[in-house]
């Protein structure tokens, strides 16, 4: 193995990784994407299979650009990119995103509170469209309502910007709503089997009875047991406002996590001209490298905070606009839970010194 830093061209290849983060991801999926060395030529290394994969994701560049800048034919960058990115996800996924427990979900709702004032938190959910050329014969199956083609990236994150679980190739053309029912996430939350903690009280309003935790969404997700969406609507009280303050602070993460994911790896902000089976794979890859990165660069990782404080950082942000809402149909369940978080985030067990400034 050539020394990477001996090779400057190449190693702007996957300048979104450090050297050594580099080298132990390679150590890793060597045994998956190491071809068989034979009399007639020799194969392409596996280094440098990484680096073709890890030059897409970073660049978004198309496999001709790619495939010239390493001398290899188009059709074979275009295997390197989907072998090595279904590989990242495999060895990564078991330790970098695996399954929560019940033990990590109590974990996240306890970093939501600590950071961003919202108890029974246990991760912020939203979906993400990953632009497509037109698949051939796909109909209007990815055509979306900003007038492209795509797949949907499914989300939820926790208070650390980091993804819990994922669920991406959702049709564009549904809602996030939609794609979230027929998803393995929606699925489980459905049957209860996400290994979600049983209810408990909010801190300061034992009174009020246990409460169950829940996902921060927006408008796009319908009002569920475990889903808290906002109030519809301009002309709100200001319990209210109140409320969809301290939720909209919390449900930003899922998207501050995204416009991470966006800067670190440029296929985001391209047309990517692979069919979706391929895209797949590419966005689980940059996913799990995500997280792989933050956990392991200190220079990627959030702060941590301590217990019992509180992050000011952005005590001067206003409410995201709000959108009217239309029709959806809720429990009366659902409905009673979001007004008993809305009545404590104005009390004075749940109220934080800043929001009246702000609502």
């Amino acid at each position: 193995m050539t020394d990477l830093k001996e090779d400057p061209e190449k190693f702007r290849a996957y300048f979104r990784l450090s050297p050594e983060l580099f080298s132990q991801l390679l150590i890793k999926i060597t045994p998956k994407i190491e071809k068989i060395h034979t009399n007639m030529r020799e194969p392409i290394s596996p280094e440098e299979r990484l680096a073709i994969c890890l030059r897409f994701l970073a660049t978004g560049d198309s496999f001709a650009t790619i495939g010239f800048n390493y001398r290899v034919g188009n059709s074979t960058t275009g295997k390197i990119v989907a072998e090595v990115s279904q590989a990242i996800w495999d060895v990564l996924q078991p330790e970098y995103m695996p399954e929560p427990t019940t033990d990590d979900w109590v974990a996240i709702a306890r970093a939501f509170e600590q950071r961003w004032n919202f108890p029974n938190c246990i991760g912020a959910l939203d979906g993400k469209h990953v632009v497509l050329q037109a698949p051939p014969a796909s109909g209007s199956k990815f055509y979306n309502y900003k007038g492209s083609h795509s797949i949907v990236l499914l989300a939820v994150v926790d208070a650390n910007y980091m993804f819990t679980v994922i669920d991406v190739g959702g049709y564009s053309r549904n809602s996030d709503g939609g794609i979230l029912s027929e998803s393995p996430l929606g699925k489980h939350l459905k049957a209860g089997t996400l290994g979600i903690p049983g209810d408990t009280p909010l801190q300061g309003a034992e009174e009020k009875g246990p409460m169950p935790y829940v996902l921060v969404a927006d408008e796009a997700f319908h009002l569920q047991r475990h889903i808290m969406r906002p109030y519809p609507g301009r002309q709100l009280p200001r319990v209210k406002r109140c409320y969809n303050y301290r939720l909209s602070r919390a449900r930003r993460i899922v998207e501050n996590a995204f416009g991470i994911l966006s800067t670190q790896w440029r296929i985001y902000r391209r047309v990517l001209g692979i069919c979706p089976e391929k895209a797949d794979s590419v966005v689980k890859a940059t996913c799990v490298l995500h997280n792989y990165m933050r956990k392991n660069d200190d220079t990627e990782r959030a702060p941590q905070y301590p217990p019992n404080t509180t992050d000011n950082r952005f005590q001067e942000a206003g409410l995201e606009p709000l959108h009217q809402a239309g029709s959806n149909n809720s429990s009366r369940e659902a409905a009673l839970i979001r007004e008993k978080f809305c009545e404590y985030f104005s009390s004075a067990a749940g109220e934080v010194p800043w929001q009246n400034d702000i609502v």
